[in-house]
C-alpha cells in the first residue's frame, strides 16, 4: 500500500499534477521563529566583512573555460603576524556554496575558526552555483554552459582552484576540508590523477560520499520510480539548471513531511529534502540566513549523475545513456569506475548513520575497505549528526572542527621542526 502511495505521488511529479502525499512516521516539524537577518541578502565576502575578518575574492577559470569565485579570509581578528600561514582550503557539496563555512556565528563556522587558530582559509566554489556562473564563451542561458556533472568538478574545478591557491600563497601543499560532494569530487580526483595528491596534506572529509545505495530522501525516490532516464529527469526538473517547480517542491514536501510540512521552512527547500529535513542542532534563529543562500544551484545533468549512483551502487563517471555515447565520451562502453584504492593522500573520515546521504553503512562498504589502509588515518562515527549539520550543526565546532585544528596544528608543528 505504502509503495503505491509512492509512486503515485512521483507520477505526479512526473506528469505536473499536485497530490497529498503521506506522512512517513516522520516527527512534527518544530516551530521555526522567523528572523530578520541582514545576512540573508550579503554576499559572501559581505558576510565576511560583517563580522570583522578581511576578505579577498579571487577568480579562477578552469581548463575548459568556467569561471569560478574563490573566497579567501587570509587571516582572523588577530591581525595577519608574520611568516606563511598554512593553508586550508574549504569545498562545499552538493547545492551548496562558499557561504557553507560562514553563515553560523564566527564561534560556530567552520572558516572563521581556523581563520582565528591561525590559518589563510579559502573557500571554493564549484561550476553552476552562485559563484560559478562565469565562463569564458558559453552563456549560462545556453544549453552548452550546463553540460555537467561532478565529474568535471572533479577533473576541472578542484585543479583549478587549488592549483591557484598554492600559486598565490607560494606553498606547495594544503589541507582539504570537503563536505558531501566536496568529499566525492575529492575522492574522484585522487583515484584518477597521481600528481594530484601532493598538493593535498592532509584530506578531511566529512559526511563522506563514494557510493551512495543507502541513501535516504528525495534522490532515492526519483531513483526509484523515475529511474535514470536523463529525458525524462530533464522533462521533471527542466534541460539545463536544476529548477524544480512549485508542484514537484509541494509534492515532495508533503511525502517527506506531511501534510502540514508549511510549517517547517526546510521543507520547502529541495537541499534538505535531499539531505534531510531535521536536525538536533541547528540554530533555528539562523534558518533564514541559511535558506537565503542555498539550494545555490547545479545542473540536471550533475542530479542525474547523482541518480545514476543511486540506481548502480557504484561510484562511478557519468552515463550517457547508450553504449554509442559513452564509447565516444571514453573509449569503452560503460562509464570507468573511480578507483579509491589509488588514493595517495592523507584520509580522514566524519560520518553519521542519521545522515540521509552520506550514509555511515556506504561509508563502512566502500571506502573503508577500499582505501589503503596506510592512507586512511582516520574513521570517526559521530552520533546524531544529520548531512548538513557537518556545516551547520552547533555540535560540529567541538565534535568536528576543533578534532581536525588538533591534527592541523600537530602536523603543522612537526612540519616547521
Amino acid at each position: 500500500m505504502l509503495r503505491l502511495a509512492v509512486f503515485a505521488a512521483v507520477l505526479a511529479i512526473a506528469f505536473g499534477a499536485a497530490v497529498i502525499a503521506p506522512n512517513l512516521g516522520l516527527r512534527a516539524p518544530r516551530p521555526i521563529v522567523r528572523a530578520d537577518d541582514p545576512e540573508e541578502h550579503m554576499s559572501v565576502p559581505e558576510i565576511i566583512t560583517y563580522w570583522g575578518y578581511p576578505s579577498q575574492t579571487v577568480p579562477v577559470t578552469t581548463q575548459d573555460g568556467y569561471i569560478l569565485q574563490v573566497h579567501r579570509i587570509p587571516y582572523g581578528k588577530s591581525g595577519p603576524g608574520s611568516g606563511k600561514r598554512p593553508v586550508v582550503f574549504m569545498q562545499h557539496g552538493l547545492e551548496g556554496q562558499s557561504s557553507n563555512w560562514v553563515t553560523n556565528l564566527p564561534s560556530e563556522s567552520a572558516a572563521f575558526i581556523f581563520a582565528d587558530a591561525g590559518y589563510d582559509v579559502w573557500l571554493g566554489n564549484m561550476r553552476g552555483n552562485t559563484y560559478g556562473m562565469g565562463h569564458t564563451t558559453l552563456d549560462p542561458k545556453g544549453h552548452q554552459f550546463w553540460q555537467f556533472s561532478w565529474d568535471e568538478m572533479a577533473k576541472y574545478d578542484l585543479e583549478a582552484m587549488i592549483d591557484t591557491v598554492l600559486k598565490l600563497t607560494g606553498q606547495p601543499s594544503l589541507y582539504y576540508i570537503g563536505h558531501s560532494q566536496g568529499t566525492l569530487t575529492m575522492f574522484s580526483k585522487l583515484a584518477t590523477d597521481q600528481t594530484f595528491a601532493p598538493k593535498i596534506k592532509k584530506f578531511f572529509a566529512l559526511a563522506p560520499v563514494g557510493t551512495v545505495g543507502h541513501i535516504k530522501g528525495a534522490f532515492y525516490y526519483i531513483a526509484e520510480y523515475l529511474g535514470s532516464t536523463i529525458e525524462l529527469l530533464a522533462h521533471v526538473f527542466g534541460e539545463d539548471q536544476f529548477l524544480p517547480s512549485g508542484t514537484i517542491m509541494d509534492t515532495l514536501a508533503a511525502f517527506f513531511c506531511g501534510i502540514f510540512h508549511h510549517s517547517n521552512p526546510l521543507c520547502n527547500n529541495i537541499l534538505f529534502l535531499i539531505a534531510g529535513p531535521d536536525s538536533k542542532q541547528l540554530n533555528a534563529t539562523r534558518l533564514p540566513v541559511y535558506l537565503g543562500h542555498c539550494p545555490a544551484g547545479t545542473s540536471t545533468q550533475n542530479v542525474v549523475h547523482w541518480v545514476q549512483m543511486v540506481k548502480s551502487n557504484r561510484q562511478q563517471m557519468y552515463d550517457y545513456g547508450s553504449s554509442a555515447a559513452n564509447q565516444q565520451h571514453y573509449g569503452n562502453p560503460v562509464p570507468p569506475l573511480y578507483d579509491v584504492s589509488q588514493i595517495r593522500a592523507p584520509v580522514y573520515l566524519y560520518h553519521s548513520d542519521y545522515d540521509w546521504l552520506a550514509d555511515s553503512t556506504d561509508v563502512n562498504n566502500h571506502l573503508v575497505p577500499n582505501i589503503k589502509p596506510e592512507y586512511l588515518k582516520g574513521n570517526t562515527q559521530l552520533f546524531e549528526f544529520n548531512h548538513m549539520d557537518f556545516i551547520w550543526g552547533l555540535r560540529a565546532p567541538a565534535e568536528v572542527y576543533q578534532p581536525i585544528l588538533t591534527i592541523i596544528d600537530d602536523d603543522s608543528k612537526n612540519s616547521r621542526k
